[in-house]
């Protein structure tokens, strides 16, 4: 089986998105000592939104400066590396500032959908270049959405194929949510490793893109209140390493803690408990992609992390969209 470990390169976007030390800078230091440890490569989905906004403000506020070298530095040693660098999009730093020595988070348009045609391929053409700018040419494949919001996908499929955009994984099995600023509906997704798709991802038809999604797990609400208890009893080994808070999520607490839900494979915090339990799952398919997020990471999930590397790369090949793109 090949396995993705992929990981959405980004700050916090709630009232404190955190720093670029501690949600990102520091925790994909550890997460690329994991993995140079059992010489395996990583996936990072880079949200470029954030660099050109970096680029943008350091110029009046010095202090980015050192963000800005730090960040880019980073991703263009992770791809000299071996690693796999590609495209996520969180629009909602087109409406984004730094203003009193923090960032103001503006997600009236958090959606990719929010923005019309136009500007849906100003942002995909002018991100996917930036990227390319720290990484090579032709390097740029594959792509996340920001708050797995990927649909309605034909709003966007035209700027996809005149950027050659071929690639996704932002669809998870039996995902749903919907609040004010964001929303996806994988109910309809099937159950398989991977499919081609034309206008819908989660429709297996005969078109240009291909869709690899994140994997899927049934979680009960006793693993959530575990999880939030471990939080409080041991904050050394369950606190994430990240800074900031989280955009709100309303309802999304109470929903975890009293009904079962369908949740991605993640190595963020105690879900990276739930990896083996979620390959076994996955045991007869050709593909598991598995998701993170450098700020959200924990000392118990880089342990976790660890231990599933070593059980399992002799059984399985731990592999890149880059290293697998001839076959996608």
């Amino acid at each position: 089986m090949n396995i993705y470990l992929t990981f959405d390169y980004e700050l916090y976007f709630g009232e404190r998105t955190g720093t670029a030390r501690n949600c990102i800078l520091h925790p994909t230091e550890l997460l690329k000592e994991v993995a140079d440890k059992h010489g395996v490569k990583l996936v990072q989905f880079v949200d470029v939104g954030y660099i050109i906004k970096l680029e943008e403000f350091k110029l009046n506020f010095p202090e980015l400066e050192e963000d800005y070298q730090s960040v880019t530095n980073q991703i263009k040693l992770l791809y000299q590396e071996g690693h796999d660098i590609q495209l996520h999009i969180h629009p909602h730093w087109e409406d984004s500032y730094y203003h009193d020595g923090k960032w103001h988070i503006v997600a009236d348009r958090y959606k990719l959908a929010d923005f019309d045609s136009q500007n849906i391929e100003r942002l995909v053409t002018t991100y996917k270049q930036k990227l390319e700018s720290l990484t090579a040419v032709d390097s740029i494949f594959t792509y996340r959405a920001g708050g797995w919001c990927i649909q309605p996908f034909d709003k966007f499929k035209d700027a996809f194929i005149k950027n050659n955009i071929t690639v996704d994984s932002s669809v998870f099995r039996k995902g749903k949510y919907s609040s004010q600023q964001y929303s996806y509906n994988f109910t309809t997704a099937p159950d398989l490793s991977s499919w081609h798709f034309n206008n819908d991802p989660c429709k297996p038809e005969e078109g240009p893109f291909k869709e690899i999604p994140i994997g899927s797990i049934k979680n009960s609400p006793l693993f959530y209140w575990k999880l939030f208890l471990l939080g409080r009893i041991n904050p050394y080994e369950h606190k994430p390493l990240g800074d900031g808070v989280p955009i709100a999520a309303p309802g999304m607490r109470k929903k975890l803690l009293t009904q079962y839900t369908q949740n991605t494979v993640s190595v963020d915090g105690y879900n990276a408990a739930l990896l083996n339990k979620a390959l076994k799952q996955y045991n007869e398919k050709n593909e598991l992609v598995i998701i993170g997020h450098p700020k959200s990471l924990t000392r118990f999930g880089l342990k976790a992390l660890d231990r599933f590397i070593e059980d399992n790369k002799s059984k399985h090949h731990f592999t890149t969209f880059q290293k697998e793109r001839k076959n996608l």
